[in-house]
């Protein structure tokens, strides 16, 4: 799932996410938000992934910003929704102009005078929220002042030599890609001559080490009883 906002709620321990976890997770629960402050107190990691904070709206009408209030990290990645334009700027907080103006009137009774005004105007307007450069991302975090930077190029990323994208092969899940055990046989065994596996039902027998070791000696007699 990819989407434009990616908020990260708690701080301690990830949730390790399976396949019917994930599966789970597309129908989120009616008391998500207490489910969040459960996790959240138990210092237990979730990333929330919205296309947009329409969508959030629309899921929990009521408690949506509950949800996000959880919620000590907030990425903005781009969009083109008004709603979420609005509320990140309001988020961005506001900036203190300081106006200086003048006037001066002609005549014989002419005067000048100058005004100091206080003024605030948001960090970024809504509009400027939406014409943000592509390249660039918003992250809030808890006690901190907003931060404007660059977003992270994956493809310069050290490791993508070892994905898809970096002409590697394609992850396949379940296979076996490193061997976890060597059997060694010493002496002149062929592997033929080991017993086949049976089909169907069996018996399995546990042997010890000194079990194994007479096995492979009466293979090797065996052996050499056919040789002469």
């Amino acid at each position: 799932m990819r989407g434009n906002s990616h908020a990260r709620c708690g701080a301690g321990e990830k949730l390790e996410i399976t396949s019917k976890v994930y599966l789970s997770l597309l129908s989120l629960p009616d008391d998500f938000s207490k489910i969040l402050a459960v996790m959240r107190s138990r210092s237990v990691f979730v990333s929330i992934i919205l296309q947009n904070m329409a969508a959030l709206k629309a899921l929990y009408e009521k408690e949506w910003e509950s949800i996000i209030g959880n919620c000590d990290e907030f990425v903005y990645l781009g969009g083109n929704e008004q709603s979420t334009h609005k509320y990140v700027s309001e988020l961005m907080g506001k900036e203190t102009l300081d106006t200086n103006t003048y006037g001066k009137s002609m005549g014989r009774n002419g005067n000048y005078s100058t005004n100091y005004q206080i003024s605030g105007r948001e960090l970024l307007t809504p509009d400027e929220v939406r014409m943000l450069d592509n390249r660039l991302a918003l992250l809030f975090i808890r006690g901190e002042r907003p931060i404007l930077d660059e977003k992270y190029d994956i493809l310069r990323h050290p490791g993508v030599g070892g994905t898809a994208d970096g002409k590697a092969e394609p992850f396949r899940h379940g296979a076996v890609t490193n061997s976890v055990a060597t059997l060694v046989l010493d002496g002149d065994i062929a592997l033929e001559t080991l017993p086949e596996p049976e089909t169907g039902e069996s018996n399995y027998e546990l042997l010890s080490e000194e079990d194994l070791e007479q096995f492979f000696e009466n293979q090797k007699e065996d052996t050499s009883h056919e040789k002469k």
